[in-house]
């Protein structure tokens, strides 16, 4: 495999947003797989653009992962499931021997991870910023049970961390494969942890709050009856819940953020030939539009705005030919492209590039990032970015929704460019400048560029608390070349310096190549395997 570095390609307009809440700004990927001791081996950081890198730390992954970081995305704890290690990779002191049992003996003690997908996740505490609240379900023998709490304490052992609160049982039962999910309560502060019980209709909602916890259930729509493992998640803005695996099919509520009931439930049922697989996921457009599952062979899209969702429903990717990675679990990222695993194993990420739209637009992308390991974890993130509901008998704390202005783009060719909104805190208007004399107000538009260059992008949001602007550099191009030597021959890569999009000639398509891009201080910004002859930097 040929690796090349190129120093010099400046990465224009680059800030830190110190407000974003970047929580879930680091994804942790891998396993140990007999490579040279690198194990969790793959990350995923998210700033203005996705960065993927290659690092080597002591934990491995089996299929659970919980990562949190802080305000400014730099990573502060994650866990395996097995225990939590700090940001150096320290393990924390007492973690070690979370949800013991059967399955912690066979994987744990063999040092190879927890095997609970989507059985974990992380918050920060609602009134002390050195805790941090892990919640997970064991498994013993095939059936999952039990709710557990750990708590750490980072302010503790010199700032290493430490384990306060371990195997903490909160819900005592069996628990669905479906794994749980998190959402903030109406205030803006605290936070609501649901989780299904295992064959049944009752729905298990857990208050976090400065005071403590506490516990209370609700049965409600159609059971499930199977023990098929797929995903919980909340709508971007908490106010619907949507949970599906391939045997018992789809269920949508609605949520009370300041009561945590569920309501007006909503069963789908879909009649093909995946009630045989035991794994699927789910995962929601970032405006909360579109719901898509996935079912080992294929993507269906749901458009919960409809007034018959179940007729709504798009069949949008259908699975490449076998031996590809199938299409299992989802997450909606942070840049608003939702992220697709297989069941395991695999060395690609699948992508659904433009979420926010109907039918085959959407485009499911199969295997969109080739990486370098294999992998066989995805996280499992609430929407940190959640403000409070705003006039609600809850709304106590005088917390407003200033809105937070993101975006990204996508060239489509020549100098046209799709950008899209990626904005939090409930924004309710929009402007666009794009550098060039042209300004829009539509939430997602597309934009063609009078020639090539680079250009200062803006995006302002705004509601009845404030607006909020975020800019970019935009490169577009159609032509350039420069020429520096890389390994086996010269390779001819363009525009070159760059603030987006470049291309190269020279080299063989037959085998990936590891590109490594270094801005002018010599700081890696952008590590890539890729087969093709294209490159995104923006």
């Amino acid at each position: 495999m040929k690796k090349f570095y190129f120093f010099g390609v400046f990465l224009l307009g680059f800030s830190l947003v110190v407000k974003a809440q970047k929580q879930d700004n680091i994804w942790l990927f891998g396993y140990d797989y007999n490579q040279g001791g690198l194990k969790e081996g793959i990350r995923f950081r998210f700033d203005d653009s996705l960065v993927i890198s290659y690092e080597g730390r002591p934990m491995d992954f089996a299929s659970t992962s919980a990562f949190i970081s802080d305000s400014a995305g730099n990573l502060l704890l994650y866990s395996n499931g097995c225990y939590i290690a700090n940001a150096n990779g320290a393990e924390i002191e007492g973690s070690s021997g979370l949800n013991p049992g059967s399955m912690y003996n066979i994987f744990c003690a063999g040092d190879v991870g927890y095997n609970t997908p989507q059985g974990m996740l992380t918050l920060s505490s609602p009134s002390n910023p050195s805790f941090f609240y892990f919640f997970h379900f064991l498994v013993n023998g095939s059936i999952s049970k039990d709710v557990l709490q750990t708590v750490v304490d980072l302010s503790k052992s010199n700032g290493q961390g430490l384990t306060t609160i371990k195997n903490l049982q909160i819900v005592i039962d069996t628990i669905s494969p479906d794994g749980f999910h998190a959402v903030k309560h109406a205030n803006g502060r605290d936070w609501w942890i649901l989780a299904a019980k295992r064959f049944s209709n009752k729905y298990y909602s857990i208050l976090l709050t400065p005071q403590g916890l506490s516990v209370k259930d609700q049965n409600i729509g159609e059971p499930t009856w199977s023990g098929a493992g797929g995903q919980i998640t909340f709508s971007p803005d908490g106010t619907k819940l949507a949970r599906f695996n391939t045997r018992d099919d789809l269920r949508i509520f609605d949520f009370d953020r300041c009561t945590g009931t569920l309501s007006n439930p909503i069963f789908i049922s879909i009649e093909d030939n995946a009630d045989n697989e035991l794994f699927s996921g789910l995962a929601w457009s970032a405006d909360g539009r579109y719901l898509y599952a996935a079912e080992i062979k294929r993507i269906l899209q749901f458009d919960t705005w409809a007034s018959d969702i179940a007729a709504s429903m798009t069949i949008v990717g259908e699975r490449a030919p076998s031996p590809s990675p199938t299409l299992a679990y989802l997450e909606l990222g942070p840049d608003g492209y939702i992220y697709g695993k297989s069941v395991g194993g695999e060395w690609c990420v699948h992508r659904i590039k433009h979420p926010e739209r109907g039918g085959l637009a959407c485009e499911v992308q199969q295997c969109y990032y080739n990486l370098d390991y294999p992998y066989i974890n995805l996280p499992h993130f609430p929407n940190f970015r959640l403000g409070p509901v705003d006039g609600s008998s809850c709304d106590t704390l005088g917390l407003d929704n200033h809105p937070l202005a993101g975006w990204r783009y996508d060239k489509t060719g020549g100098l046209g460019v799709d950008f899209t909104s990626v904005p939090w805190y409930e924004p309710d208007t929009w402007w666009w400048d794009f550098g060039d004399g042209v300004q829009s107000n539509e939430r997602n538009p597309a934009h063609s560029f009078p020639a090539p260059g680079a250009y200062e992008v803006c995006l302002t949001v705004s509601n009845q608390y404030g607006s909020d602007t975020k800019c970019r550099w935009v490169w577009v191009s159609t032509v350039g070349s420069s020429s520096p030597q890389g390994e086996g021959g010269d390779v001819s890569i363009f525009p070159n310096p760059t603030t987006g999009q470049i291309s190269w000639s020279g080299l063989s398509p037959s085998e990936p190549n590891i590109f490594r891009v270094h801005d002018a201080l010599g700081q890696l910004c952008i590590e890539r395997k890729t087969s093709e002859a294209t490159m995104d930097l923006g």
